[in-house]
């Protein structure tokens, strides 16, 4: 059979395109001229397989998905998810791509070389309600879950291993846009898929985690959607919203554990209390307040507007950084997560290596450090393992 060139030509165009690299930055990698490489792009010119995999890097896309003509990817839910949100920047749609490579590989090393299998979440749109208000289906949605998965009322410590250990892939980075809080994407291989941005305060990643976690059950058939701050115009961001408040701080809990109370400055040392201990913003506590009608909208504006209500970062608790490292361990492995990796994909790949079931050559380019940086990457990496184990 003949390798369609004409194909492969148009699939490194539309890839170079979404992550809008010029024809210059395509050549440059090749090392051939802007004329030449439009050539391969057009099919007109065969690219030998040492190209293509030097562009499959350079667009943080699979080899085989150049090269086969139905190689299952996400490229469809990545090709709408860059157009419907066209502002993107370049450098965030890279590390959008990243994070899908990131998926898949994950997927890869958990499914074929530790042969884990993972019962799926429900598919929450298949559910029939007895009603059809959106923010509500969140709200029982959220009482589904945690009795499903035995949490009962209490504080969630850490939503991203909860995540993860439904088979979710869950990983944060730091985004250029500050205003997308987190993104969601249904893989046709690597299943569901939640980024959260890391540029965001720690509580609101987790408000963000368990947000995404919502679309993952409700709207897997969209493909993909973006969130943004403050846009919750339409009802599957309403439901997500209702969900993340009641999944992390369930009313029922509020009710048993506390009382309304008169004074302003209590309320303040209830609001902290509540926050600090469920690992949610301020604000979150705030609106299950309102939602039990023990505070009202004047007193919730004032509360919002309160500089006391706001948590400083030192007094927070980040659940993907183990307890155990030191002031300086903590910093660079929070450099490394900022990054795009986790500590859960950090310890998946080291341990794969380990055991030899992939190179050393394979291992830098699924963390996709270079070959002269490996070393002291891995050096750290080994160090975090190991305080972690003692």
């Amino acid at each position: 059979m003949t390798f369609d060139y004409v194909l492969l030509g148009k699939k490194l165009r539309e890839a170079r395109e979404s992550l809008q690299f010029d024809i210059y930055e395509a050549a440059a990698r090749l090392q051939i001229s802007s004329e030449d490489y439009l050539k391969v792009e057009s099919g007109q010119k065969k690219a030998t397989g040492d190209q293509v995999v030097l562009l499959a890097s350079l667009y943080q896309r699979d080899f085989r998905y150049f090269v086969t003509s139905d190689y299952p990817s996400a490229e469809s839910q990545i090709q709408e998810m860059f157009r419907l949100n066209s502002s993107l920047s370049k450098n965030d749609r890279i590390a959008i791509q990243q994070f899908i490579r990131l998926c898949e590989y994950e997927s890869f090393i958990e499914q074929e070389v530790f042969h884990k299998r993972f019962s799926p979440p429900p598919n929450y749109s298949q559910r029939e309600f007895d009603h059809s208000y959106f923010k509500k289906q969140g709200e029982d949605a959220a009482r589904f879950e945690r009795e499903r998965l035995n949490v009962g009322l209490l504080p969630i410590r850490d939503i991203f291993e909860l995540i993860r250990n439904q088979g979710i892939h869950v990983f944060k980075r730091q985004l250029e846009d500050r205003n997308i809080s987190g993104l969601y994407v249904y893989h046709p291989t690597a299943g569901h898929c939640i980024l959260i941005n890391y540029l965001d305060d720690l509580y609101r990643q987790n408000f963000s985690a368990a947000h995404e976690y919502c679309h993952a059950l409700f709207d897997s058939n969209l493909g993909q959607e973006v969130t943004y701050l403050n846009k919750d115009t339409n009802k599957s961001e309403w439901r997500a919203n209702s969900f993340a408040r009641n999944f992390l701080l369930p009313k029922k809990r509020i009710l048993e554990d506390y009382s309304p109370v008169t004074e302003y400055d209590d309320w303040v040392n209830i609001i902290r209390q509540i926050a600090t201990q469920f690992r949610v913003s301020s604000q979150v506590v705030i609106i299950q307040l309102g939602e039990i009608n023990w505070i009202d909208e004047k007193m919730k504006q004032r509360l919002k507007n309160d500089r006391k209500l706001v948590i400083k970062s030192k007094e927070k608790f980040d659940p993907e950084i183990p307890d155990d490292l030191s002031t300086g361990q903590r910093e660079r492995l929070t450099q490394v997560i900022r990054s795009g990796l986790s500590w859960h994909f950090l310890e998946l790949c080291t341990e794969a290596y380990r055991r030899g079931e992939i190179t050393y050559h394979k291992l830098l380019e699924i963390l996709s450090v270079p070959i002269e940086n490996g070393y002291q990457l891995l050096h750290e990496i080994r160090t975090f393992i190991e305080v972690v184990d003692l």
